[in-house]
């Protein structure tokens, strides 16, 4: 009996830690993989058209990557493309959104590759070469002068019995020249961020940098035959005063700038130019979208002036190019009438390099890849191609600005294609009758960044009232035009270090710290009107050429009228005096400043208690005198009665 009670309890025993370790099993397991983890990339490394004919082929090459959290199955790629033949910016821009409708080619040796069978694993972060091909005909890519969309899918499972997904894809664009060659006109555009700021003085030396980088390769560039070229005559400005030398503005004052051997350097190249390959934009690209917003109608007139002060540019047509090259309607119609050549465009509507409109032609330039600063160069030559060939006979616009636009333009350089010069587009007829733009919010310069703008100009009206000798109101056009560059819209530090930079210098608090009113604290006046000496000391650059503006805290007792206009010369000191006019006794507290001519403060207040105590004893001693003549009155009158009187005459009223 105790045996067969042990036999139970020892099988029951092993029954429960069976149990248990099932249980453990069960809670340690881990969970099936989701179809949300599983994800698979392809990465196009080289795409290849040998020709255009139905038996010519469309080369793919690519890498697949496991770029999920868990383990793929399965893995496959095959060919997709869509038959629709896509012919207008319109298509193109909504096949790039992948709104389009496709099939993935029939599985054939060319089409199809299996990356691991259905029972191998392909682990996060694993990578597998693929190279896939189609002919034209299998394509059915037979439209001429169209863009096709092309690319592949990644089939994968989540494990070894589970169903095939789509699990990765690459989209991109092949473009079917049409018969005749694309006219494609590539414009280098030559333009930095300013940093001048007036005549020999900059914020700082980063020009120096560009003009041996990305503006050396860009000149390089410009000089190549049948490429065209943009010039920016801020930037050209800034160059020339750097090439005879320049300083840089520091915390404390100035340094000398280290670029004058490379700005010259940098010049004698531009010289070299083909001049008719050649235009200018504005001045400094300024933010015509947001001056029209901000109701700033003078952006262009501006602009205008400052680009007249500069030499060498007198010959070359003007081309506008607004900031991220965006252009509405409502911004064409407010530069109809500037009298500027054309204006450049990424987001018209229709294909043309020349589009007929009011005022001035639209250049559209090549259509901005959606995301481009993301996207794979290749990729982005695709999109480029795709823009070329739709363009047809009408032609293309290429801005180049970078190194990268430089590197897609070659890609994007093919036998279908062939270059026109900048200047023979602007004399051909428009290709497109009127110039229509899609609905892109552009980006600009706030309203309270030109209110700010508004106030550097206001400056300088005072600065020139206040330094009449000076010539840097003279450059007050180039100065605000800087301060609104399209190069500031979306860097705020940069505007406010340009603004900043040149605040220190005709900013009227800035310029007023530089100017000093001394007088004494207290004054007595012992007559209704007296004259009082203040100090005016002139720290500054130039002889300035101000007034003393005093107001009271009871002008009906004291008033102070503004003193005659003096000036000032630098490091010199000169005595106003001051003329307050009393009208009854008291202390009155009031405020003295520096202004220019028209009132515009220059200096802070200065603080004056002015003390009124002779108006009491002229009260007196007209008192005094009023009431001798009414004694001496009433004693002749009584004089008078007692005569009559006397003479037994009876008393009358003379009154």
């Amino acid at each position: 009996m105790i045996g067969g009670s042990w036999d139970r309890h020892r099988a029951l025993a092993l029954l429960l830690a069976w149990v248990a370790a099932v249980a453990g099993l069960s809670v340690w397991a881990p969970a099936p993989a989701q179809a949300a983890d599983l994800q698979l990339t392809f990465t196009m490394t080289s795409l290849d058209v040998s020709g255009y004919k139905a038996k010519d082929t469309v080369t793919l090459e690519g890498t697949v990557t496991n770029t999920g959290s868990v383990d793929a199955y399965g893995v496959q790629v095959i060919l997709w493309r869509s038959r629709d033949a896509i012919q207008s910016l319109a298509s193109l821009r909504l096949a790039n959104s992948n709104n389009i409708i496709g099939q993935r080619l029939p599985i054939t040796a060319d089409h199809y590759r299996v990356v691991t069978t259905s029972a191998e694993a392909f682990v996060p972060g694993q990578s597998s070469q693929v190279t896939l091909k189609a002919t034209i005909a299998e394509l059915g890519f037979d439209t001429r002068g169209a863009a096709f969309a092309f690319g592949a899918d990644v089939i994968a499972r989540t494990s070894p019995p589970s169903e095939d997904r789509a699990s990765g894809q690459l989209r991109t664009f092949v473009p079917i020249p049409g018969k005749r060659k694309v006219p494609v006109t590539p414009i280098v555009l030559l333009t930095a961020p300013p940093t001048k700021l007036v005549d020999n003085l900059f914020r700082n030396d980063s020009l120096r940098d560009e003009l041996t980088g990305r503006l050396s390769t860009l000149l390089d560039a410009a000089g190549r035959p049948g490429m065209s070229w943009l010039i920016d005559p801020a930037l050209l400005d800034e160059v020339q005063d750097m090439a005879d030398g320049y300083q840089v503005q520091t915390a404390d004052g100035s340094r000398p700038g280290t670029g004058a051997e490379v700005a010259e350097q940098w010049l004698e190249r531009f010289a070299d130019l083909d001049r008719t390959a050649g235009a200018r934009t504005l001045f400094a690209n300024p933010d015509v979208n947001g001056a029209r917003l901000a109701g700033d109608n003078l952006i262009v007139s501006r602009s205008e002036q400052a680009a007249g002060q500069v030499s060498g540019l007198d010959d070359l047509p003007v081309v506008a190019v607004p900031a991220g090259e965006v252009l509405t309607e409502a911004t064409r119609s407010f530069l109809a009438g500037s009298g500027i050549d054309a204006v450049l465009a990424r987001n018209a509507a229709k294909a043309g390099a020349l589009q007929a409109s009011t005022g001035a032609p639209v250049l559209a330039a090549s259509a901005a890849v959606p995301g481009d600063d993301t996207s794979p160069q290749n990729l982005r030559t695709q999109y480029a191609l795709a823009t070329t060939v739709i363009a047809g006979a009408k032609g293309e616009v290429r801005l180049i600005s970078d190194d990268s636009d430089l590197e897609q333009d070659l890609a994007a350089t093919t036998s279908w294609t062939s270059q026109r010069g900048l200047r023979a587009l602007l004399s051909s007829t428009p290709s497109v009758r009127a110039a229509g733009f899609t609905a892109v919010k552009p980006d600009r310069l706030t309203e309270a960044q030109f209110e700010a703008l508004g106030r550097l100009e206001s400056d300088f009206t005072a600065y020139a009232e206040l330094a009449p000798d000076s010539t840097l109101p003279n450059q007050s056009a180039a100065c605000v035009t800087r301060s609104a560059a399209s190069a500031w819209v979306g860097d705020s530090r940069g505007f406010d270090a340009q603004l900043g930079g040149m605040n220190r210098i005709v900013g009227m608090p800035e310029v007023g710290e530089s100017v000093s009113l001394n007088a004494s604290a207290r004054f007595v006046m012992s007559s209704r009107a007296n004259e009082f000496p203040v100090t005016v000391t002139n720290e500054f650059t130039e002889a300035l050429r101000v007034k003393v503006v005093v107001t009271s805290n009871n002008p009906q007792r004291l008033t102070v009228p503004p003193s005659d206009l003096v000036t000032v010369e630098p490091h010199q000191s000169v005595t106003i005096n001051i003329r307050p006019e009393a009208t009854s006794n008291g202390v009155v507290t009031a405020r003295a400043y520096l202004a220019t001519q028209s009132g515009r403060r220059v200096t802070a207040d200065t603080p004056i208690t002015i003390e009124v105590t002779d108006i009491g004893v002229v009260a007196w001693i007209i008192v005094g005198v009023s009431g001798l003549v009414l004694v001496g009155a009433t004693a002749w009158r009584i004089r008078q009665v007692r005569r009559r009187l006397a003479a037994g005459e009876p008393a009358r009223d003379d009154a």
